[in-house]
């Protein structure tokens, strides 16, 4: 009796077990698996994961550029219970883009944004709709004021080439690696705008910002499953991308309410001096408004939000030409000539000398086109249900602008690989401009700070080239092409010579 009590007692036990492992598959399928009808069709991924394992090694963005070989220009993917939908080809990019901007101009509430801005504020992260359009005007406005755009900017970013040659000079006849020179130049600029002044590159307080943009940005998709995957975060090892993004954070906001709160002390409505002065000014206007958006809060994620898109994007541009400046000693040559030939040796340039040079221009465009430093740009959302190219795709759903695609589209782009300005010159030499190539992105969620970049980029670019020829040290291996995928798409690093002109 009691051993057939055992036996119907075990007998139930493994019934019980087995209905709730049944039980859990069931739920983990339903939750992975409940997508809407009608979507765009993709490659299988993984149950729970997706396909983000798939994407995890190596570039995403050209695996993504190969499946849509095989699922066509708007295809779906699945990133652990994400359901994200690619764009690929220049065609439907523009047809999203900008004729339905509209429709694709949100952004998505990633795992990633709960961790960094859960409640979704500032420009980059910020849903389409009246708060974030509110504040990208007043921001344009605003940097406006400081030159943005105009000439009187390109003082502070001469001033910034100066200190970055003298940095350069110091180094001799040896070896560097050029990339954190540049970085701490472009970043010294956004801090001119944002916070009215500018850093020694060995300030302690600098270098331990730029330390935490570097761990930041070198952070890649395989780092950030405990970001996709929460149950993941205390898993040594594993845990390590999602506690780095918040330290990053953290380390970067921490300085930026240090100058808010200096910026509040000092404050003189008759002195505006920078960004921080014109938003402390908006907010005391509005203090008796309850439904404002202009606040403390708000204003530390719009600051958060240029610092560190200013800081990385146009630097590690930057680092590719001088990559592609030392593989292709000719190129850099005949971009030597034409700024010689234009402003000698010591006038500085300004960018109304752009239209003189037509090769310098081909050559910084085509940098923007091979090292495409966003590969898919800044995620995009549904702003509504929206149907495109017969297929339903709802309100909220992330969509990933794949800007690889049409960079190295071989019908547009021959022989994408090569390092090629002519691309972007007529017969007679002159520039042409082509909208295929975009590194800014396109329609209403195009980088507000692209003129600021060009600024930039045309200036540190040419008042280098102006005084110095960038090679490889003697003997060194030739550098690769082949870029690290982390939250940019950057080259690796490398070590180069700077000899100075006479």
């Amino acid at each position: 009796m009691a051993a057939q009590l055992v036996t119907s007692l075990v007998g139930e036990n493994v019934i019980l077990q087995t209905a709730l492992v049944l039980l859990l598959v069931f739920v983990v399928t339903s939750w992975f698996f409940k997508t809407p009808k009608n979507l765009p069709p993709g490659p299988r991924g993984w149950p729970v994961a997706g396909n983000i394992f798939s994407l995890a090694m190596g570039h995403s963005f050209k695996t993504m550029t190969e499946w849509a070989k095989t699922y066509g220009p708007v295809y779906r993917i699945q990133l652990g219970k994400e359901t994200m939908v690619v764009l690929s080809g220049y065609d439907v990019m523009h047809e999203a883009l900008v004729k339905r901007g509209e429709d694709f101009s949100s952004r998505p509430d990633l795992p990633v944004v709960k961790l960094v801005n859960p409640k979704r504020l500032g420009i980059i992260t910020a849903p389409f709709g009246t708060p974030w359009k509110e504040h990208r005007k007043f921001t344009l406005m605003s940097l406006r004021e400081f030159g943005f755009g105009k000439r009187s900017l390109e003082g502070k970013i001469m001033e910034e080439s100066v200190a970055l040659q003298s940095e350069i000079m110091k180094m001799g006849n040896k070896p560097f690696d050029i990339s954190r020179m540049v970085q701490n130049a472009v970043t010294n600029v956004i801090c001119s705008i944002v916070f009215g002044s500018r850093f020694e590159y060995n300030d302690v307080k600098f270098t331990q910002l730029m330390d935490a943009l570097d761990r930041g940005f070198a952070n890649n998709l395989l780092g950030q499953l405990a970001v996709f995957f929460p149950i993941l975060r205390r898993v040594p090892g594993i845990g390590r991308g999602a506690q780095l993004i918040v330290d990053v954070t953290a380390t970067v906001t921490a300085y930026l309410r240090e100058e808010m709160d200096s910026h509040k002390k000092t404050f003189d409505s008759n002195d505006i001096r920078d960004l921080i002065d014109s938003y402390v000014r908006e907010t005391k206007s509005r203090e008796n408004d309850d439904d404002t958006t202009f606040t403390d809060e708000y204003t530390e994620i719009v600051l958060f939000d240029l610092f560190i898109a200013g800081a990385e994007t146009t630097s590690t541009t930057l680092y590719w030409a001088f990559l592609y400046m030392i593989l292709n000693p000719d190129i850099q040559q005949k971009v030597q000539d034409e700024i010689h030939s234009v402003l000698g040796h010591d006038k500085p340039p300004s960018t109304a000398h752009r239209a003189q040079m037509p090769y310098t221009e081909a050559v910084l465009t085509e940098v923007a086109r091979i090292g495409t430093i966003l590969p898919t740009s800044v995620f995009h959302a549904m702003s509504r249900d929206t149907t495109f190219h017969g297929y339903h795709i709802p309100e909220g759903t992330t969509v990933l602008p794949n800007l690889w695609s049409v960079h190295h589209d071989p019908e547009h782009f021959p022989n994408p690989g090569k390092f090629d300005p002519g691309r972007f010159l007529d017969a007679q030499g002159r520039y042409q401009r082509d909208d295929h190539v975009m590194p800014f992105g396109i329609g209403p969620r195009m980088c507000l700070g692209k003129q600021l970049a060009e600024m930039e980029l045309f200036v540190f670019f040419t008042s280098l080239l102006q005084h110095f020829t960038f090679k490889l040290p003697e003997g060194a291996a030739r550098p690769s092409t082949m870029g690290i995928s982390g939250v940019t798409h950057s080259p690796k690093n490398f070590k180069l010579i700077a000899e100075p002109l006479a």
